[in-house]
């Protein structure tokens, strides 16, 4: 038999079909994408006489930024959702999960500077620090006072998002009705020490000697965040057994993020395309490291002080080591405010909102949504 009639027979038998069967598995993975797409877009219904569900772009000192606004009752108190990250938007990985938090309140999500939809370019490098971002967060919500015609908003901040918050709060308290840290964040290389203590701590009481040894190695001295890939390294090692220990996510048979909900609503968001989505989060990466140049030695125990002028609520979990709550609940108990609220969520890590979903939705509701009426 020639070569040339074993090759048409290889052709025929094997990669004919192997091609036949990619083909329908690239259709069938299109019409299942589509299919999850449009049944959120479906959704995401606002369609009530005062219902409102709009996306634009607004200039907030001098850069471009993306953001959306939705809800069923646009009297409804206005909630203001700062991402965390910094530079990951999570527009589309939680508008499913606060979906029904837009019968209660005006929702807010902004991409933020350097984030997302956000134009990203290497000109912003330069204005990627914290008190840009919090003049940013001013600006928006001067905006929304007048595009929404009310006088405060509720600020809720998410990891990163929370530590923006509470320079926000300390600068503008005239402009919040109240404030929400969930999964609240006070510092950088101090956090990340505290949770390397943490889990070493964990590692020896199980007799863990290969984790033992890996954080013990850690020089003493943290690199400096300009030193992008020793900084980055440094906070890999300690956060990876976040995962072994159940304490980035808790809540789950298993608790990577990669098999969490997010990443299911995530590629299934009606709002953007996979591509672009890749595109975003490679593109913030230069942001992102600009603006932690300017955070990694920040504690915000020191520089703001246990004196706010507005209604603080945290929400934390209580298994969560990312933002150890091991730092947050003596810096909440020292607080002094017109009214705060610390609300333990038992089973959960860093994410109760989406790992105690009902209870995180019966808090804001009951708890936060009477401090947000506008009098």
């Amino acid at each position: 038999m020639s070569g040339r009639s074993t090759a048409r027979k290889l052709v025929v038998l094997v990669l004919i079909p192997f091609g036949m069967l990619l083909v329908g598995a690239l259709g069938a993975t299109a019409f299942l994408l589509k299919a999850g797409k449009d049944i959120n877009r479906n959704d995401d219904w606002y369609d009530t006489p005062n219902g409102i569900d709009e996306a634009f772009y607004v200039s907030l000192n001098g850069h471009e930024q993306f953001v959306r606004i939705r809800s069923r009752n646009s009297r409804n108190p206005v909630l203001l959702i700062l991402h965390g990250g910094p530079g990951v938007a999570m527009s589309d990985m939680l508008y499913r999960v606060n979906r029904p938090l837009a019968d209660y309140f005006t929702l807010v999500d902004w991409d933020q500077r350097g984030a997302g939809r956000s134009h990203i370019d290497e000109a912003l490098m330069p204005s990627m620090t914290y008190q840009r971002m919090v003049d940013d967060t001013i600006a928006l919500i001067e905006h929304l006072q007048s595009h929404l015609g009310v006088r405060h908003v509720t600020l809720l901040g998410q990891s990163w998002g929370s530590m923006l918050g509470l320079g926000v709060i300390k600068a503008r308290p005239d402009l919040i009705a109240a404030y929400v840290g969930v999964g609240q964040s006070l510092a950088f290389n101090s956090a990340f020490d505290e949770t390397a203590r943490l889990i070493r701590n964990a590692a020896e009481e199980v007799g863990d000697t290969e984790v033992v040894a890996t954080l013990r190695a850690l020089p003493g001295a943290w690199p400096p965040a300009a030193s992008h890939d020793e900084y980055f390294k440094r906070i890999e090692t300690i956060q990876q057994y976040l995962v072994k220990y159940g304490k980035g996510l808790h809540a789950g048979k298993e608790t990577d993020f990669n098999k969490s909900v997010l990443v299911l609503d995530t590629v299934l968001s009606p709002n953007i395309g996979i591509m672009e989505l890749m595109d975003n989060l490679e593109r913030s990466s230069l942001p992102t490291t600009a603006l932690i140049e300017d955070l990694e030695h920040r504690d915000l125990r020191e520089e703001f002080g246990t004196d706010y002028e507005v209604p603080v609520f945290i929400f934390q979990g209580d298994h969560d080591w990312q933002t150890p709550t091991t730092l947050v609940k003596p810096w909440f108990d020292s607080l002094n405010t017109p009214h705060k609220a610390y609300v333990a969520f038992k089973h959960s890590g860093h994410m109760p909102n989406i790992e105690e979903q009902g209870r995180y939705i019966h808090e804001l509701i009951s708890r936060v949504r009477p401090f947000s009426q506008e009098y």
